[in-house]
């Protein structure tokens, strides 16, 4: 429906102000919120809470002071349309909302409340929805970012409800609580900010090359193909990714073995992504045009390219929290720091067609996820043995 209602220009636009959120969300959070499951404490769980809520609070406020100063060398530098400039100013709260919202999450999951988190995102999808819908249906182009900001609200008043029916609380809190409950996790922020603001950009950073070598319409047809394909694994992998955050936390803590579970569930992963990415590969220009209209039949043609990298990455990427469970953060950082610097390769394929730069895209993230996978089952190996369950 709001591909009918908006144009590949303002998806465009669009998609550039979210990689922009995307990013500065892992600087706000300072991946505090993997840490929340850790403690044995609900009391320590909830001052990594309440630190990092406070954490997200000052760097946004930066941020705004920064955009305020910078705005017009911001649009410059990233051929960002001059017309929607004034989104940039909202960047800031978009990003404050949903780095806030991830803390809820991470305690629920915490407490296993996996339908409250469910009701939580049906509630965020909802209100995003029904508010870009109206503005688009009276032609208003900033209905994509206000549809968002008001879904990340309704996230967070949803999320804080279900977070206090599961337990948490900021009674009894203290700035020294606070500050040793941040001090304990320093881990994650010192190893595992950065090169996660790396990993982001590496997925986020072909929507910026494309709108800058190309065209903001063309970066709209990456944006609707990409978002395609990431449907399986929004839905699919940030879920799975959580329950396997407690099922690996909690095999860890009785000196279970690791490798069977990560290898069970690439399999099943396995099985259920092959046929859809072998549909979009086959007919992805006419099921684009049939259900987004003919403008966005070239997404199709974008999406048969790009479906084997997505397919791997979905394999993948909810095995990576097994880094996280092991505190095997400086090896996930060496990753990541890699990834980043292969995609950032892109940058000298400016003369390419986009068909090409694709492609090479591509083969890019069939590679790096390879490694990926490779490198988890190293590390699940290596602590099975040490723990006397390797088979």
């Amino acid at each position: 429906v709001l591909r009918r209602l908006y144009s590949p220009e303002v998806f465009g636009a669009f998609s550039v102000y979210m990689s922009i959120v995307g990013i500065l969300v892992i600087l706000s959070t300072m991946r505090y919120e993997l840490a929340v499951v850790l403690p044995k404490e609900d009391r320590k769980a909830s001052g990594l809470v309440a630190g990092g809520i406070l954490i997200s609070l000052a760097i946004n406020i930066l941020v705004l002071i920064i955009t305020i100063i910078f705005k017009a060398y911001i649009i410059k530098w990233l051929d960002f349309p001059a017309e929607y400039g004034y989104w940039l100013y909202f960047v800031p709260l978009s990003t404050f909302l949903f780095s806030t919202y991830q803390f809820f999450n991470y305690w629920l999951t915490r407490n296993s409340a996996f339908k409250a988190i469910s009701i939580n995102k049906v509630s965020r999808r909802l209100s995003e929805g029904i508010v870009q819908t109206i503005f688009g249906a009276v032609k208003s182009a900033s209905g994509l970012f206000t549809g968002d900001i008001v879904g990340n609200a309704a996230n967070i008043t949803a999320g804080f409800y279900q977070a206090k029916r599961n337990g948490f609380t900021f009674n009894n809190l203290s700035w020294r609580k606070i500050k040793a409950s941040l001090k304990r996790y320093s881990s994650f922020p010192k190893y595992q900010t950065i090169p996660a603001v790396l990993n982001t950009a590496s997925m986020l950073l072909p929507i910026f090359l494309i709108n800058k070598f190309y065209s903001s319409e063309t970066a709209g047809y990456f944006d609707l193909s990409r978002q395609m394909l990431i449907v399986p694994i929004s839905f699919i992998t940030a879920s799975l990714s959580q329950v396997l955050l407690k099922e690996l936390s909690d095999r860890v803590k009785n000196n279970a073995k690791l490798t069977p579970s990560i290898l069970k569930t690439a399999m099943y992963l396995s099985i259920g992504i092959i046929p859809f990415m072998v549909v979009i590969m086959i007919w992805g220009e006419g099921l684009f045009s049939f259900f987004f209209s003919e403008t966005w039949r070239v997404s199709g043609s974008y999406s048969a390219i790009l479906a084997p990298a997505f397919a791997v990455q979905f394999i993948v990427s909810p095995l990576s929290i097994s880094f996280t469970v092991l505190e095997k953060l400086k090896v996930l950082a060496a990753w990541q720091i890699c990834y980043f610097g292969a995609v950032l390769a892109l940058l000298s394929l400016s003369y390419l067609p986009i068909t090409h730069f694709l492609a090479i895209y591509t083969g890019i993230n069939i590679i790096a996820y390879t490694i990926y996978f490779l490198l988890i089952i190293n590390c699940t190996r290596k602590y099975d043995k040490r723990t006397g369950n390797e088979s």
